[in-house]
């Protein structure tokens, strides 16, 4: 490990390093090296393992449960579904309201599920002495992940909106 004086140029430092020591010596910046050993505890590790299976089966249930929640809603306000067919709304029109709620229930369970993430990262930070952050690309990430996964569910519900048919209704 080398700690450069100030004003020193990391890139030069770094070429100059390389060049003198052998070729099976790895000289790594610190982002390097960070990303290398990210890489290698999220591939080769069992943690790695386990926390990828995790997070899987985290968006499986994720995408169960609002599924559920949404089917019970569609179920609750068939008639109104129906309705809406009825007057002339086409398909395209209600399957925009049932994925708007999707959206919607993404981002209401999105705002408590960072607070509390962030809580229990820095228990853990606490616990452990690592550095736990939430970053704004893993928040980012996350958003991504959970509006993806209320709109697979949201698109499944949708089956029974388009069945709904006016005249079984009234």
């Amino acid at each position: 490990m080398l700690k450069l004086a100030p004003g020193a140029n990391v890139d030069d430092v770094h070429r100059r390093v390389a060049a003198v020591v052998p070729n099976d010596v790895q000289v790594l910046d610190k982002a390097q090296f960070m990303r290398r050993e990210i890489n290698y505890w999220a591939t080769v590790t069992p943690i790695g393992f386990i926390f990828a299976f995790g997070a899987i089966m985290g968006f499986i249930v994720g995408t169960i449960i609002v599924y559920q929640v949404l089917f019970a809603d569609v179920a609750d306000h068939l008639s109104e579904y129906a309705t809406l067919k009825a007057m002339g709304y086409a398909d395209a029109f209600i399957s925009a309201v049932v994925l708007f709620e999707a959206v919607i229930l993404s981002l209401a369970g999105f705002v408590p599920g960072v607070l509390i993430s962030r809580y229990l990262y820095r228990i853990t930070e606490n616990a452990t002495h690592l550095p736990m952050r939430m970053t704004s690309e893993i928040g980012l990430l996350v958003l991504g992940m959970t509006i993806v996964m209320c709109g697979i569910s949201g698109l499944i519900a949708l089956r029974k909106v388009r069945a709904a048919d006016p005249a079984d209704i009234f």
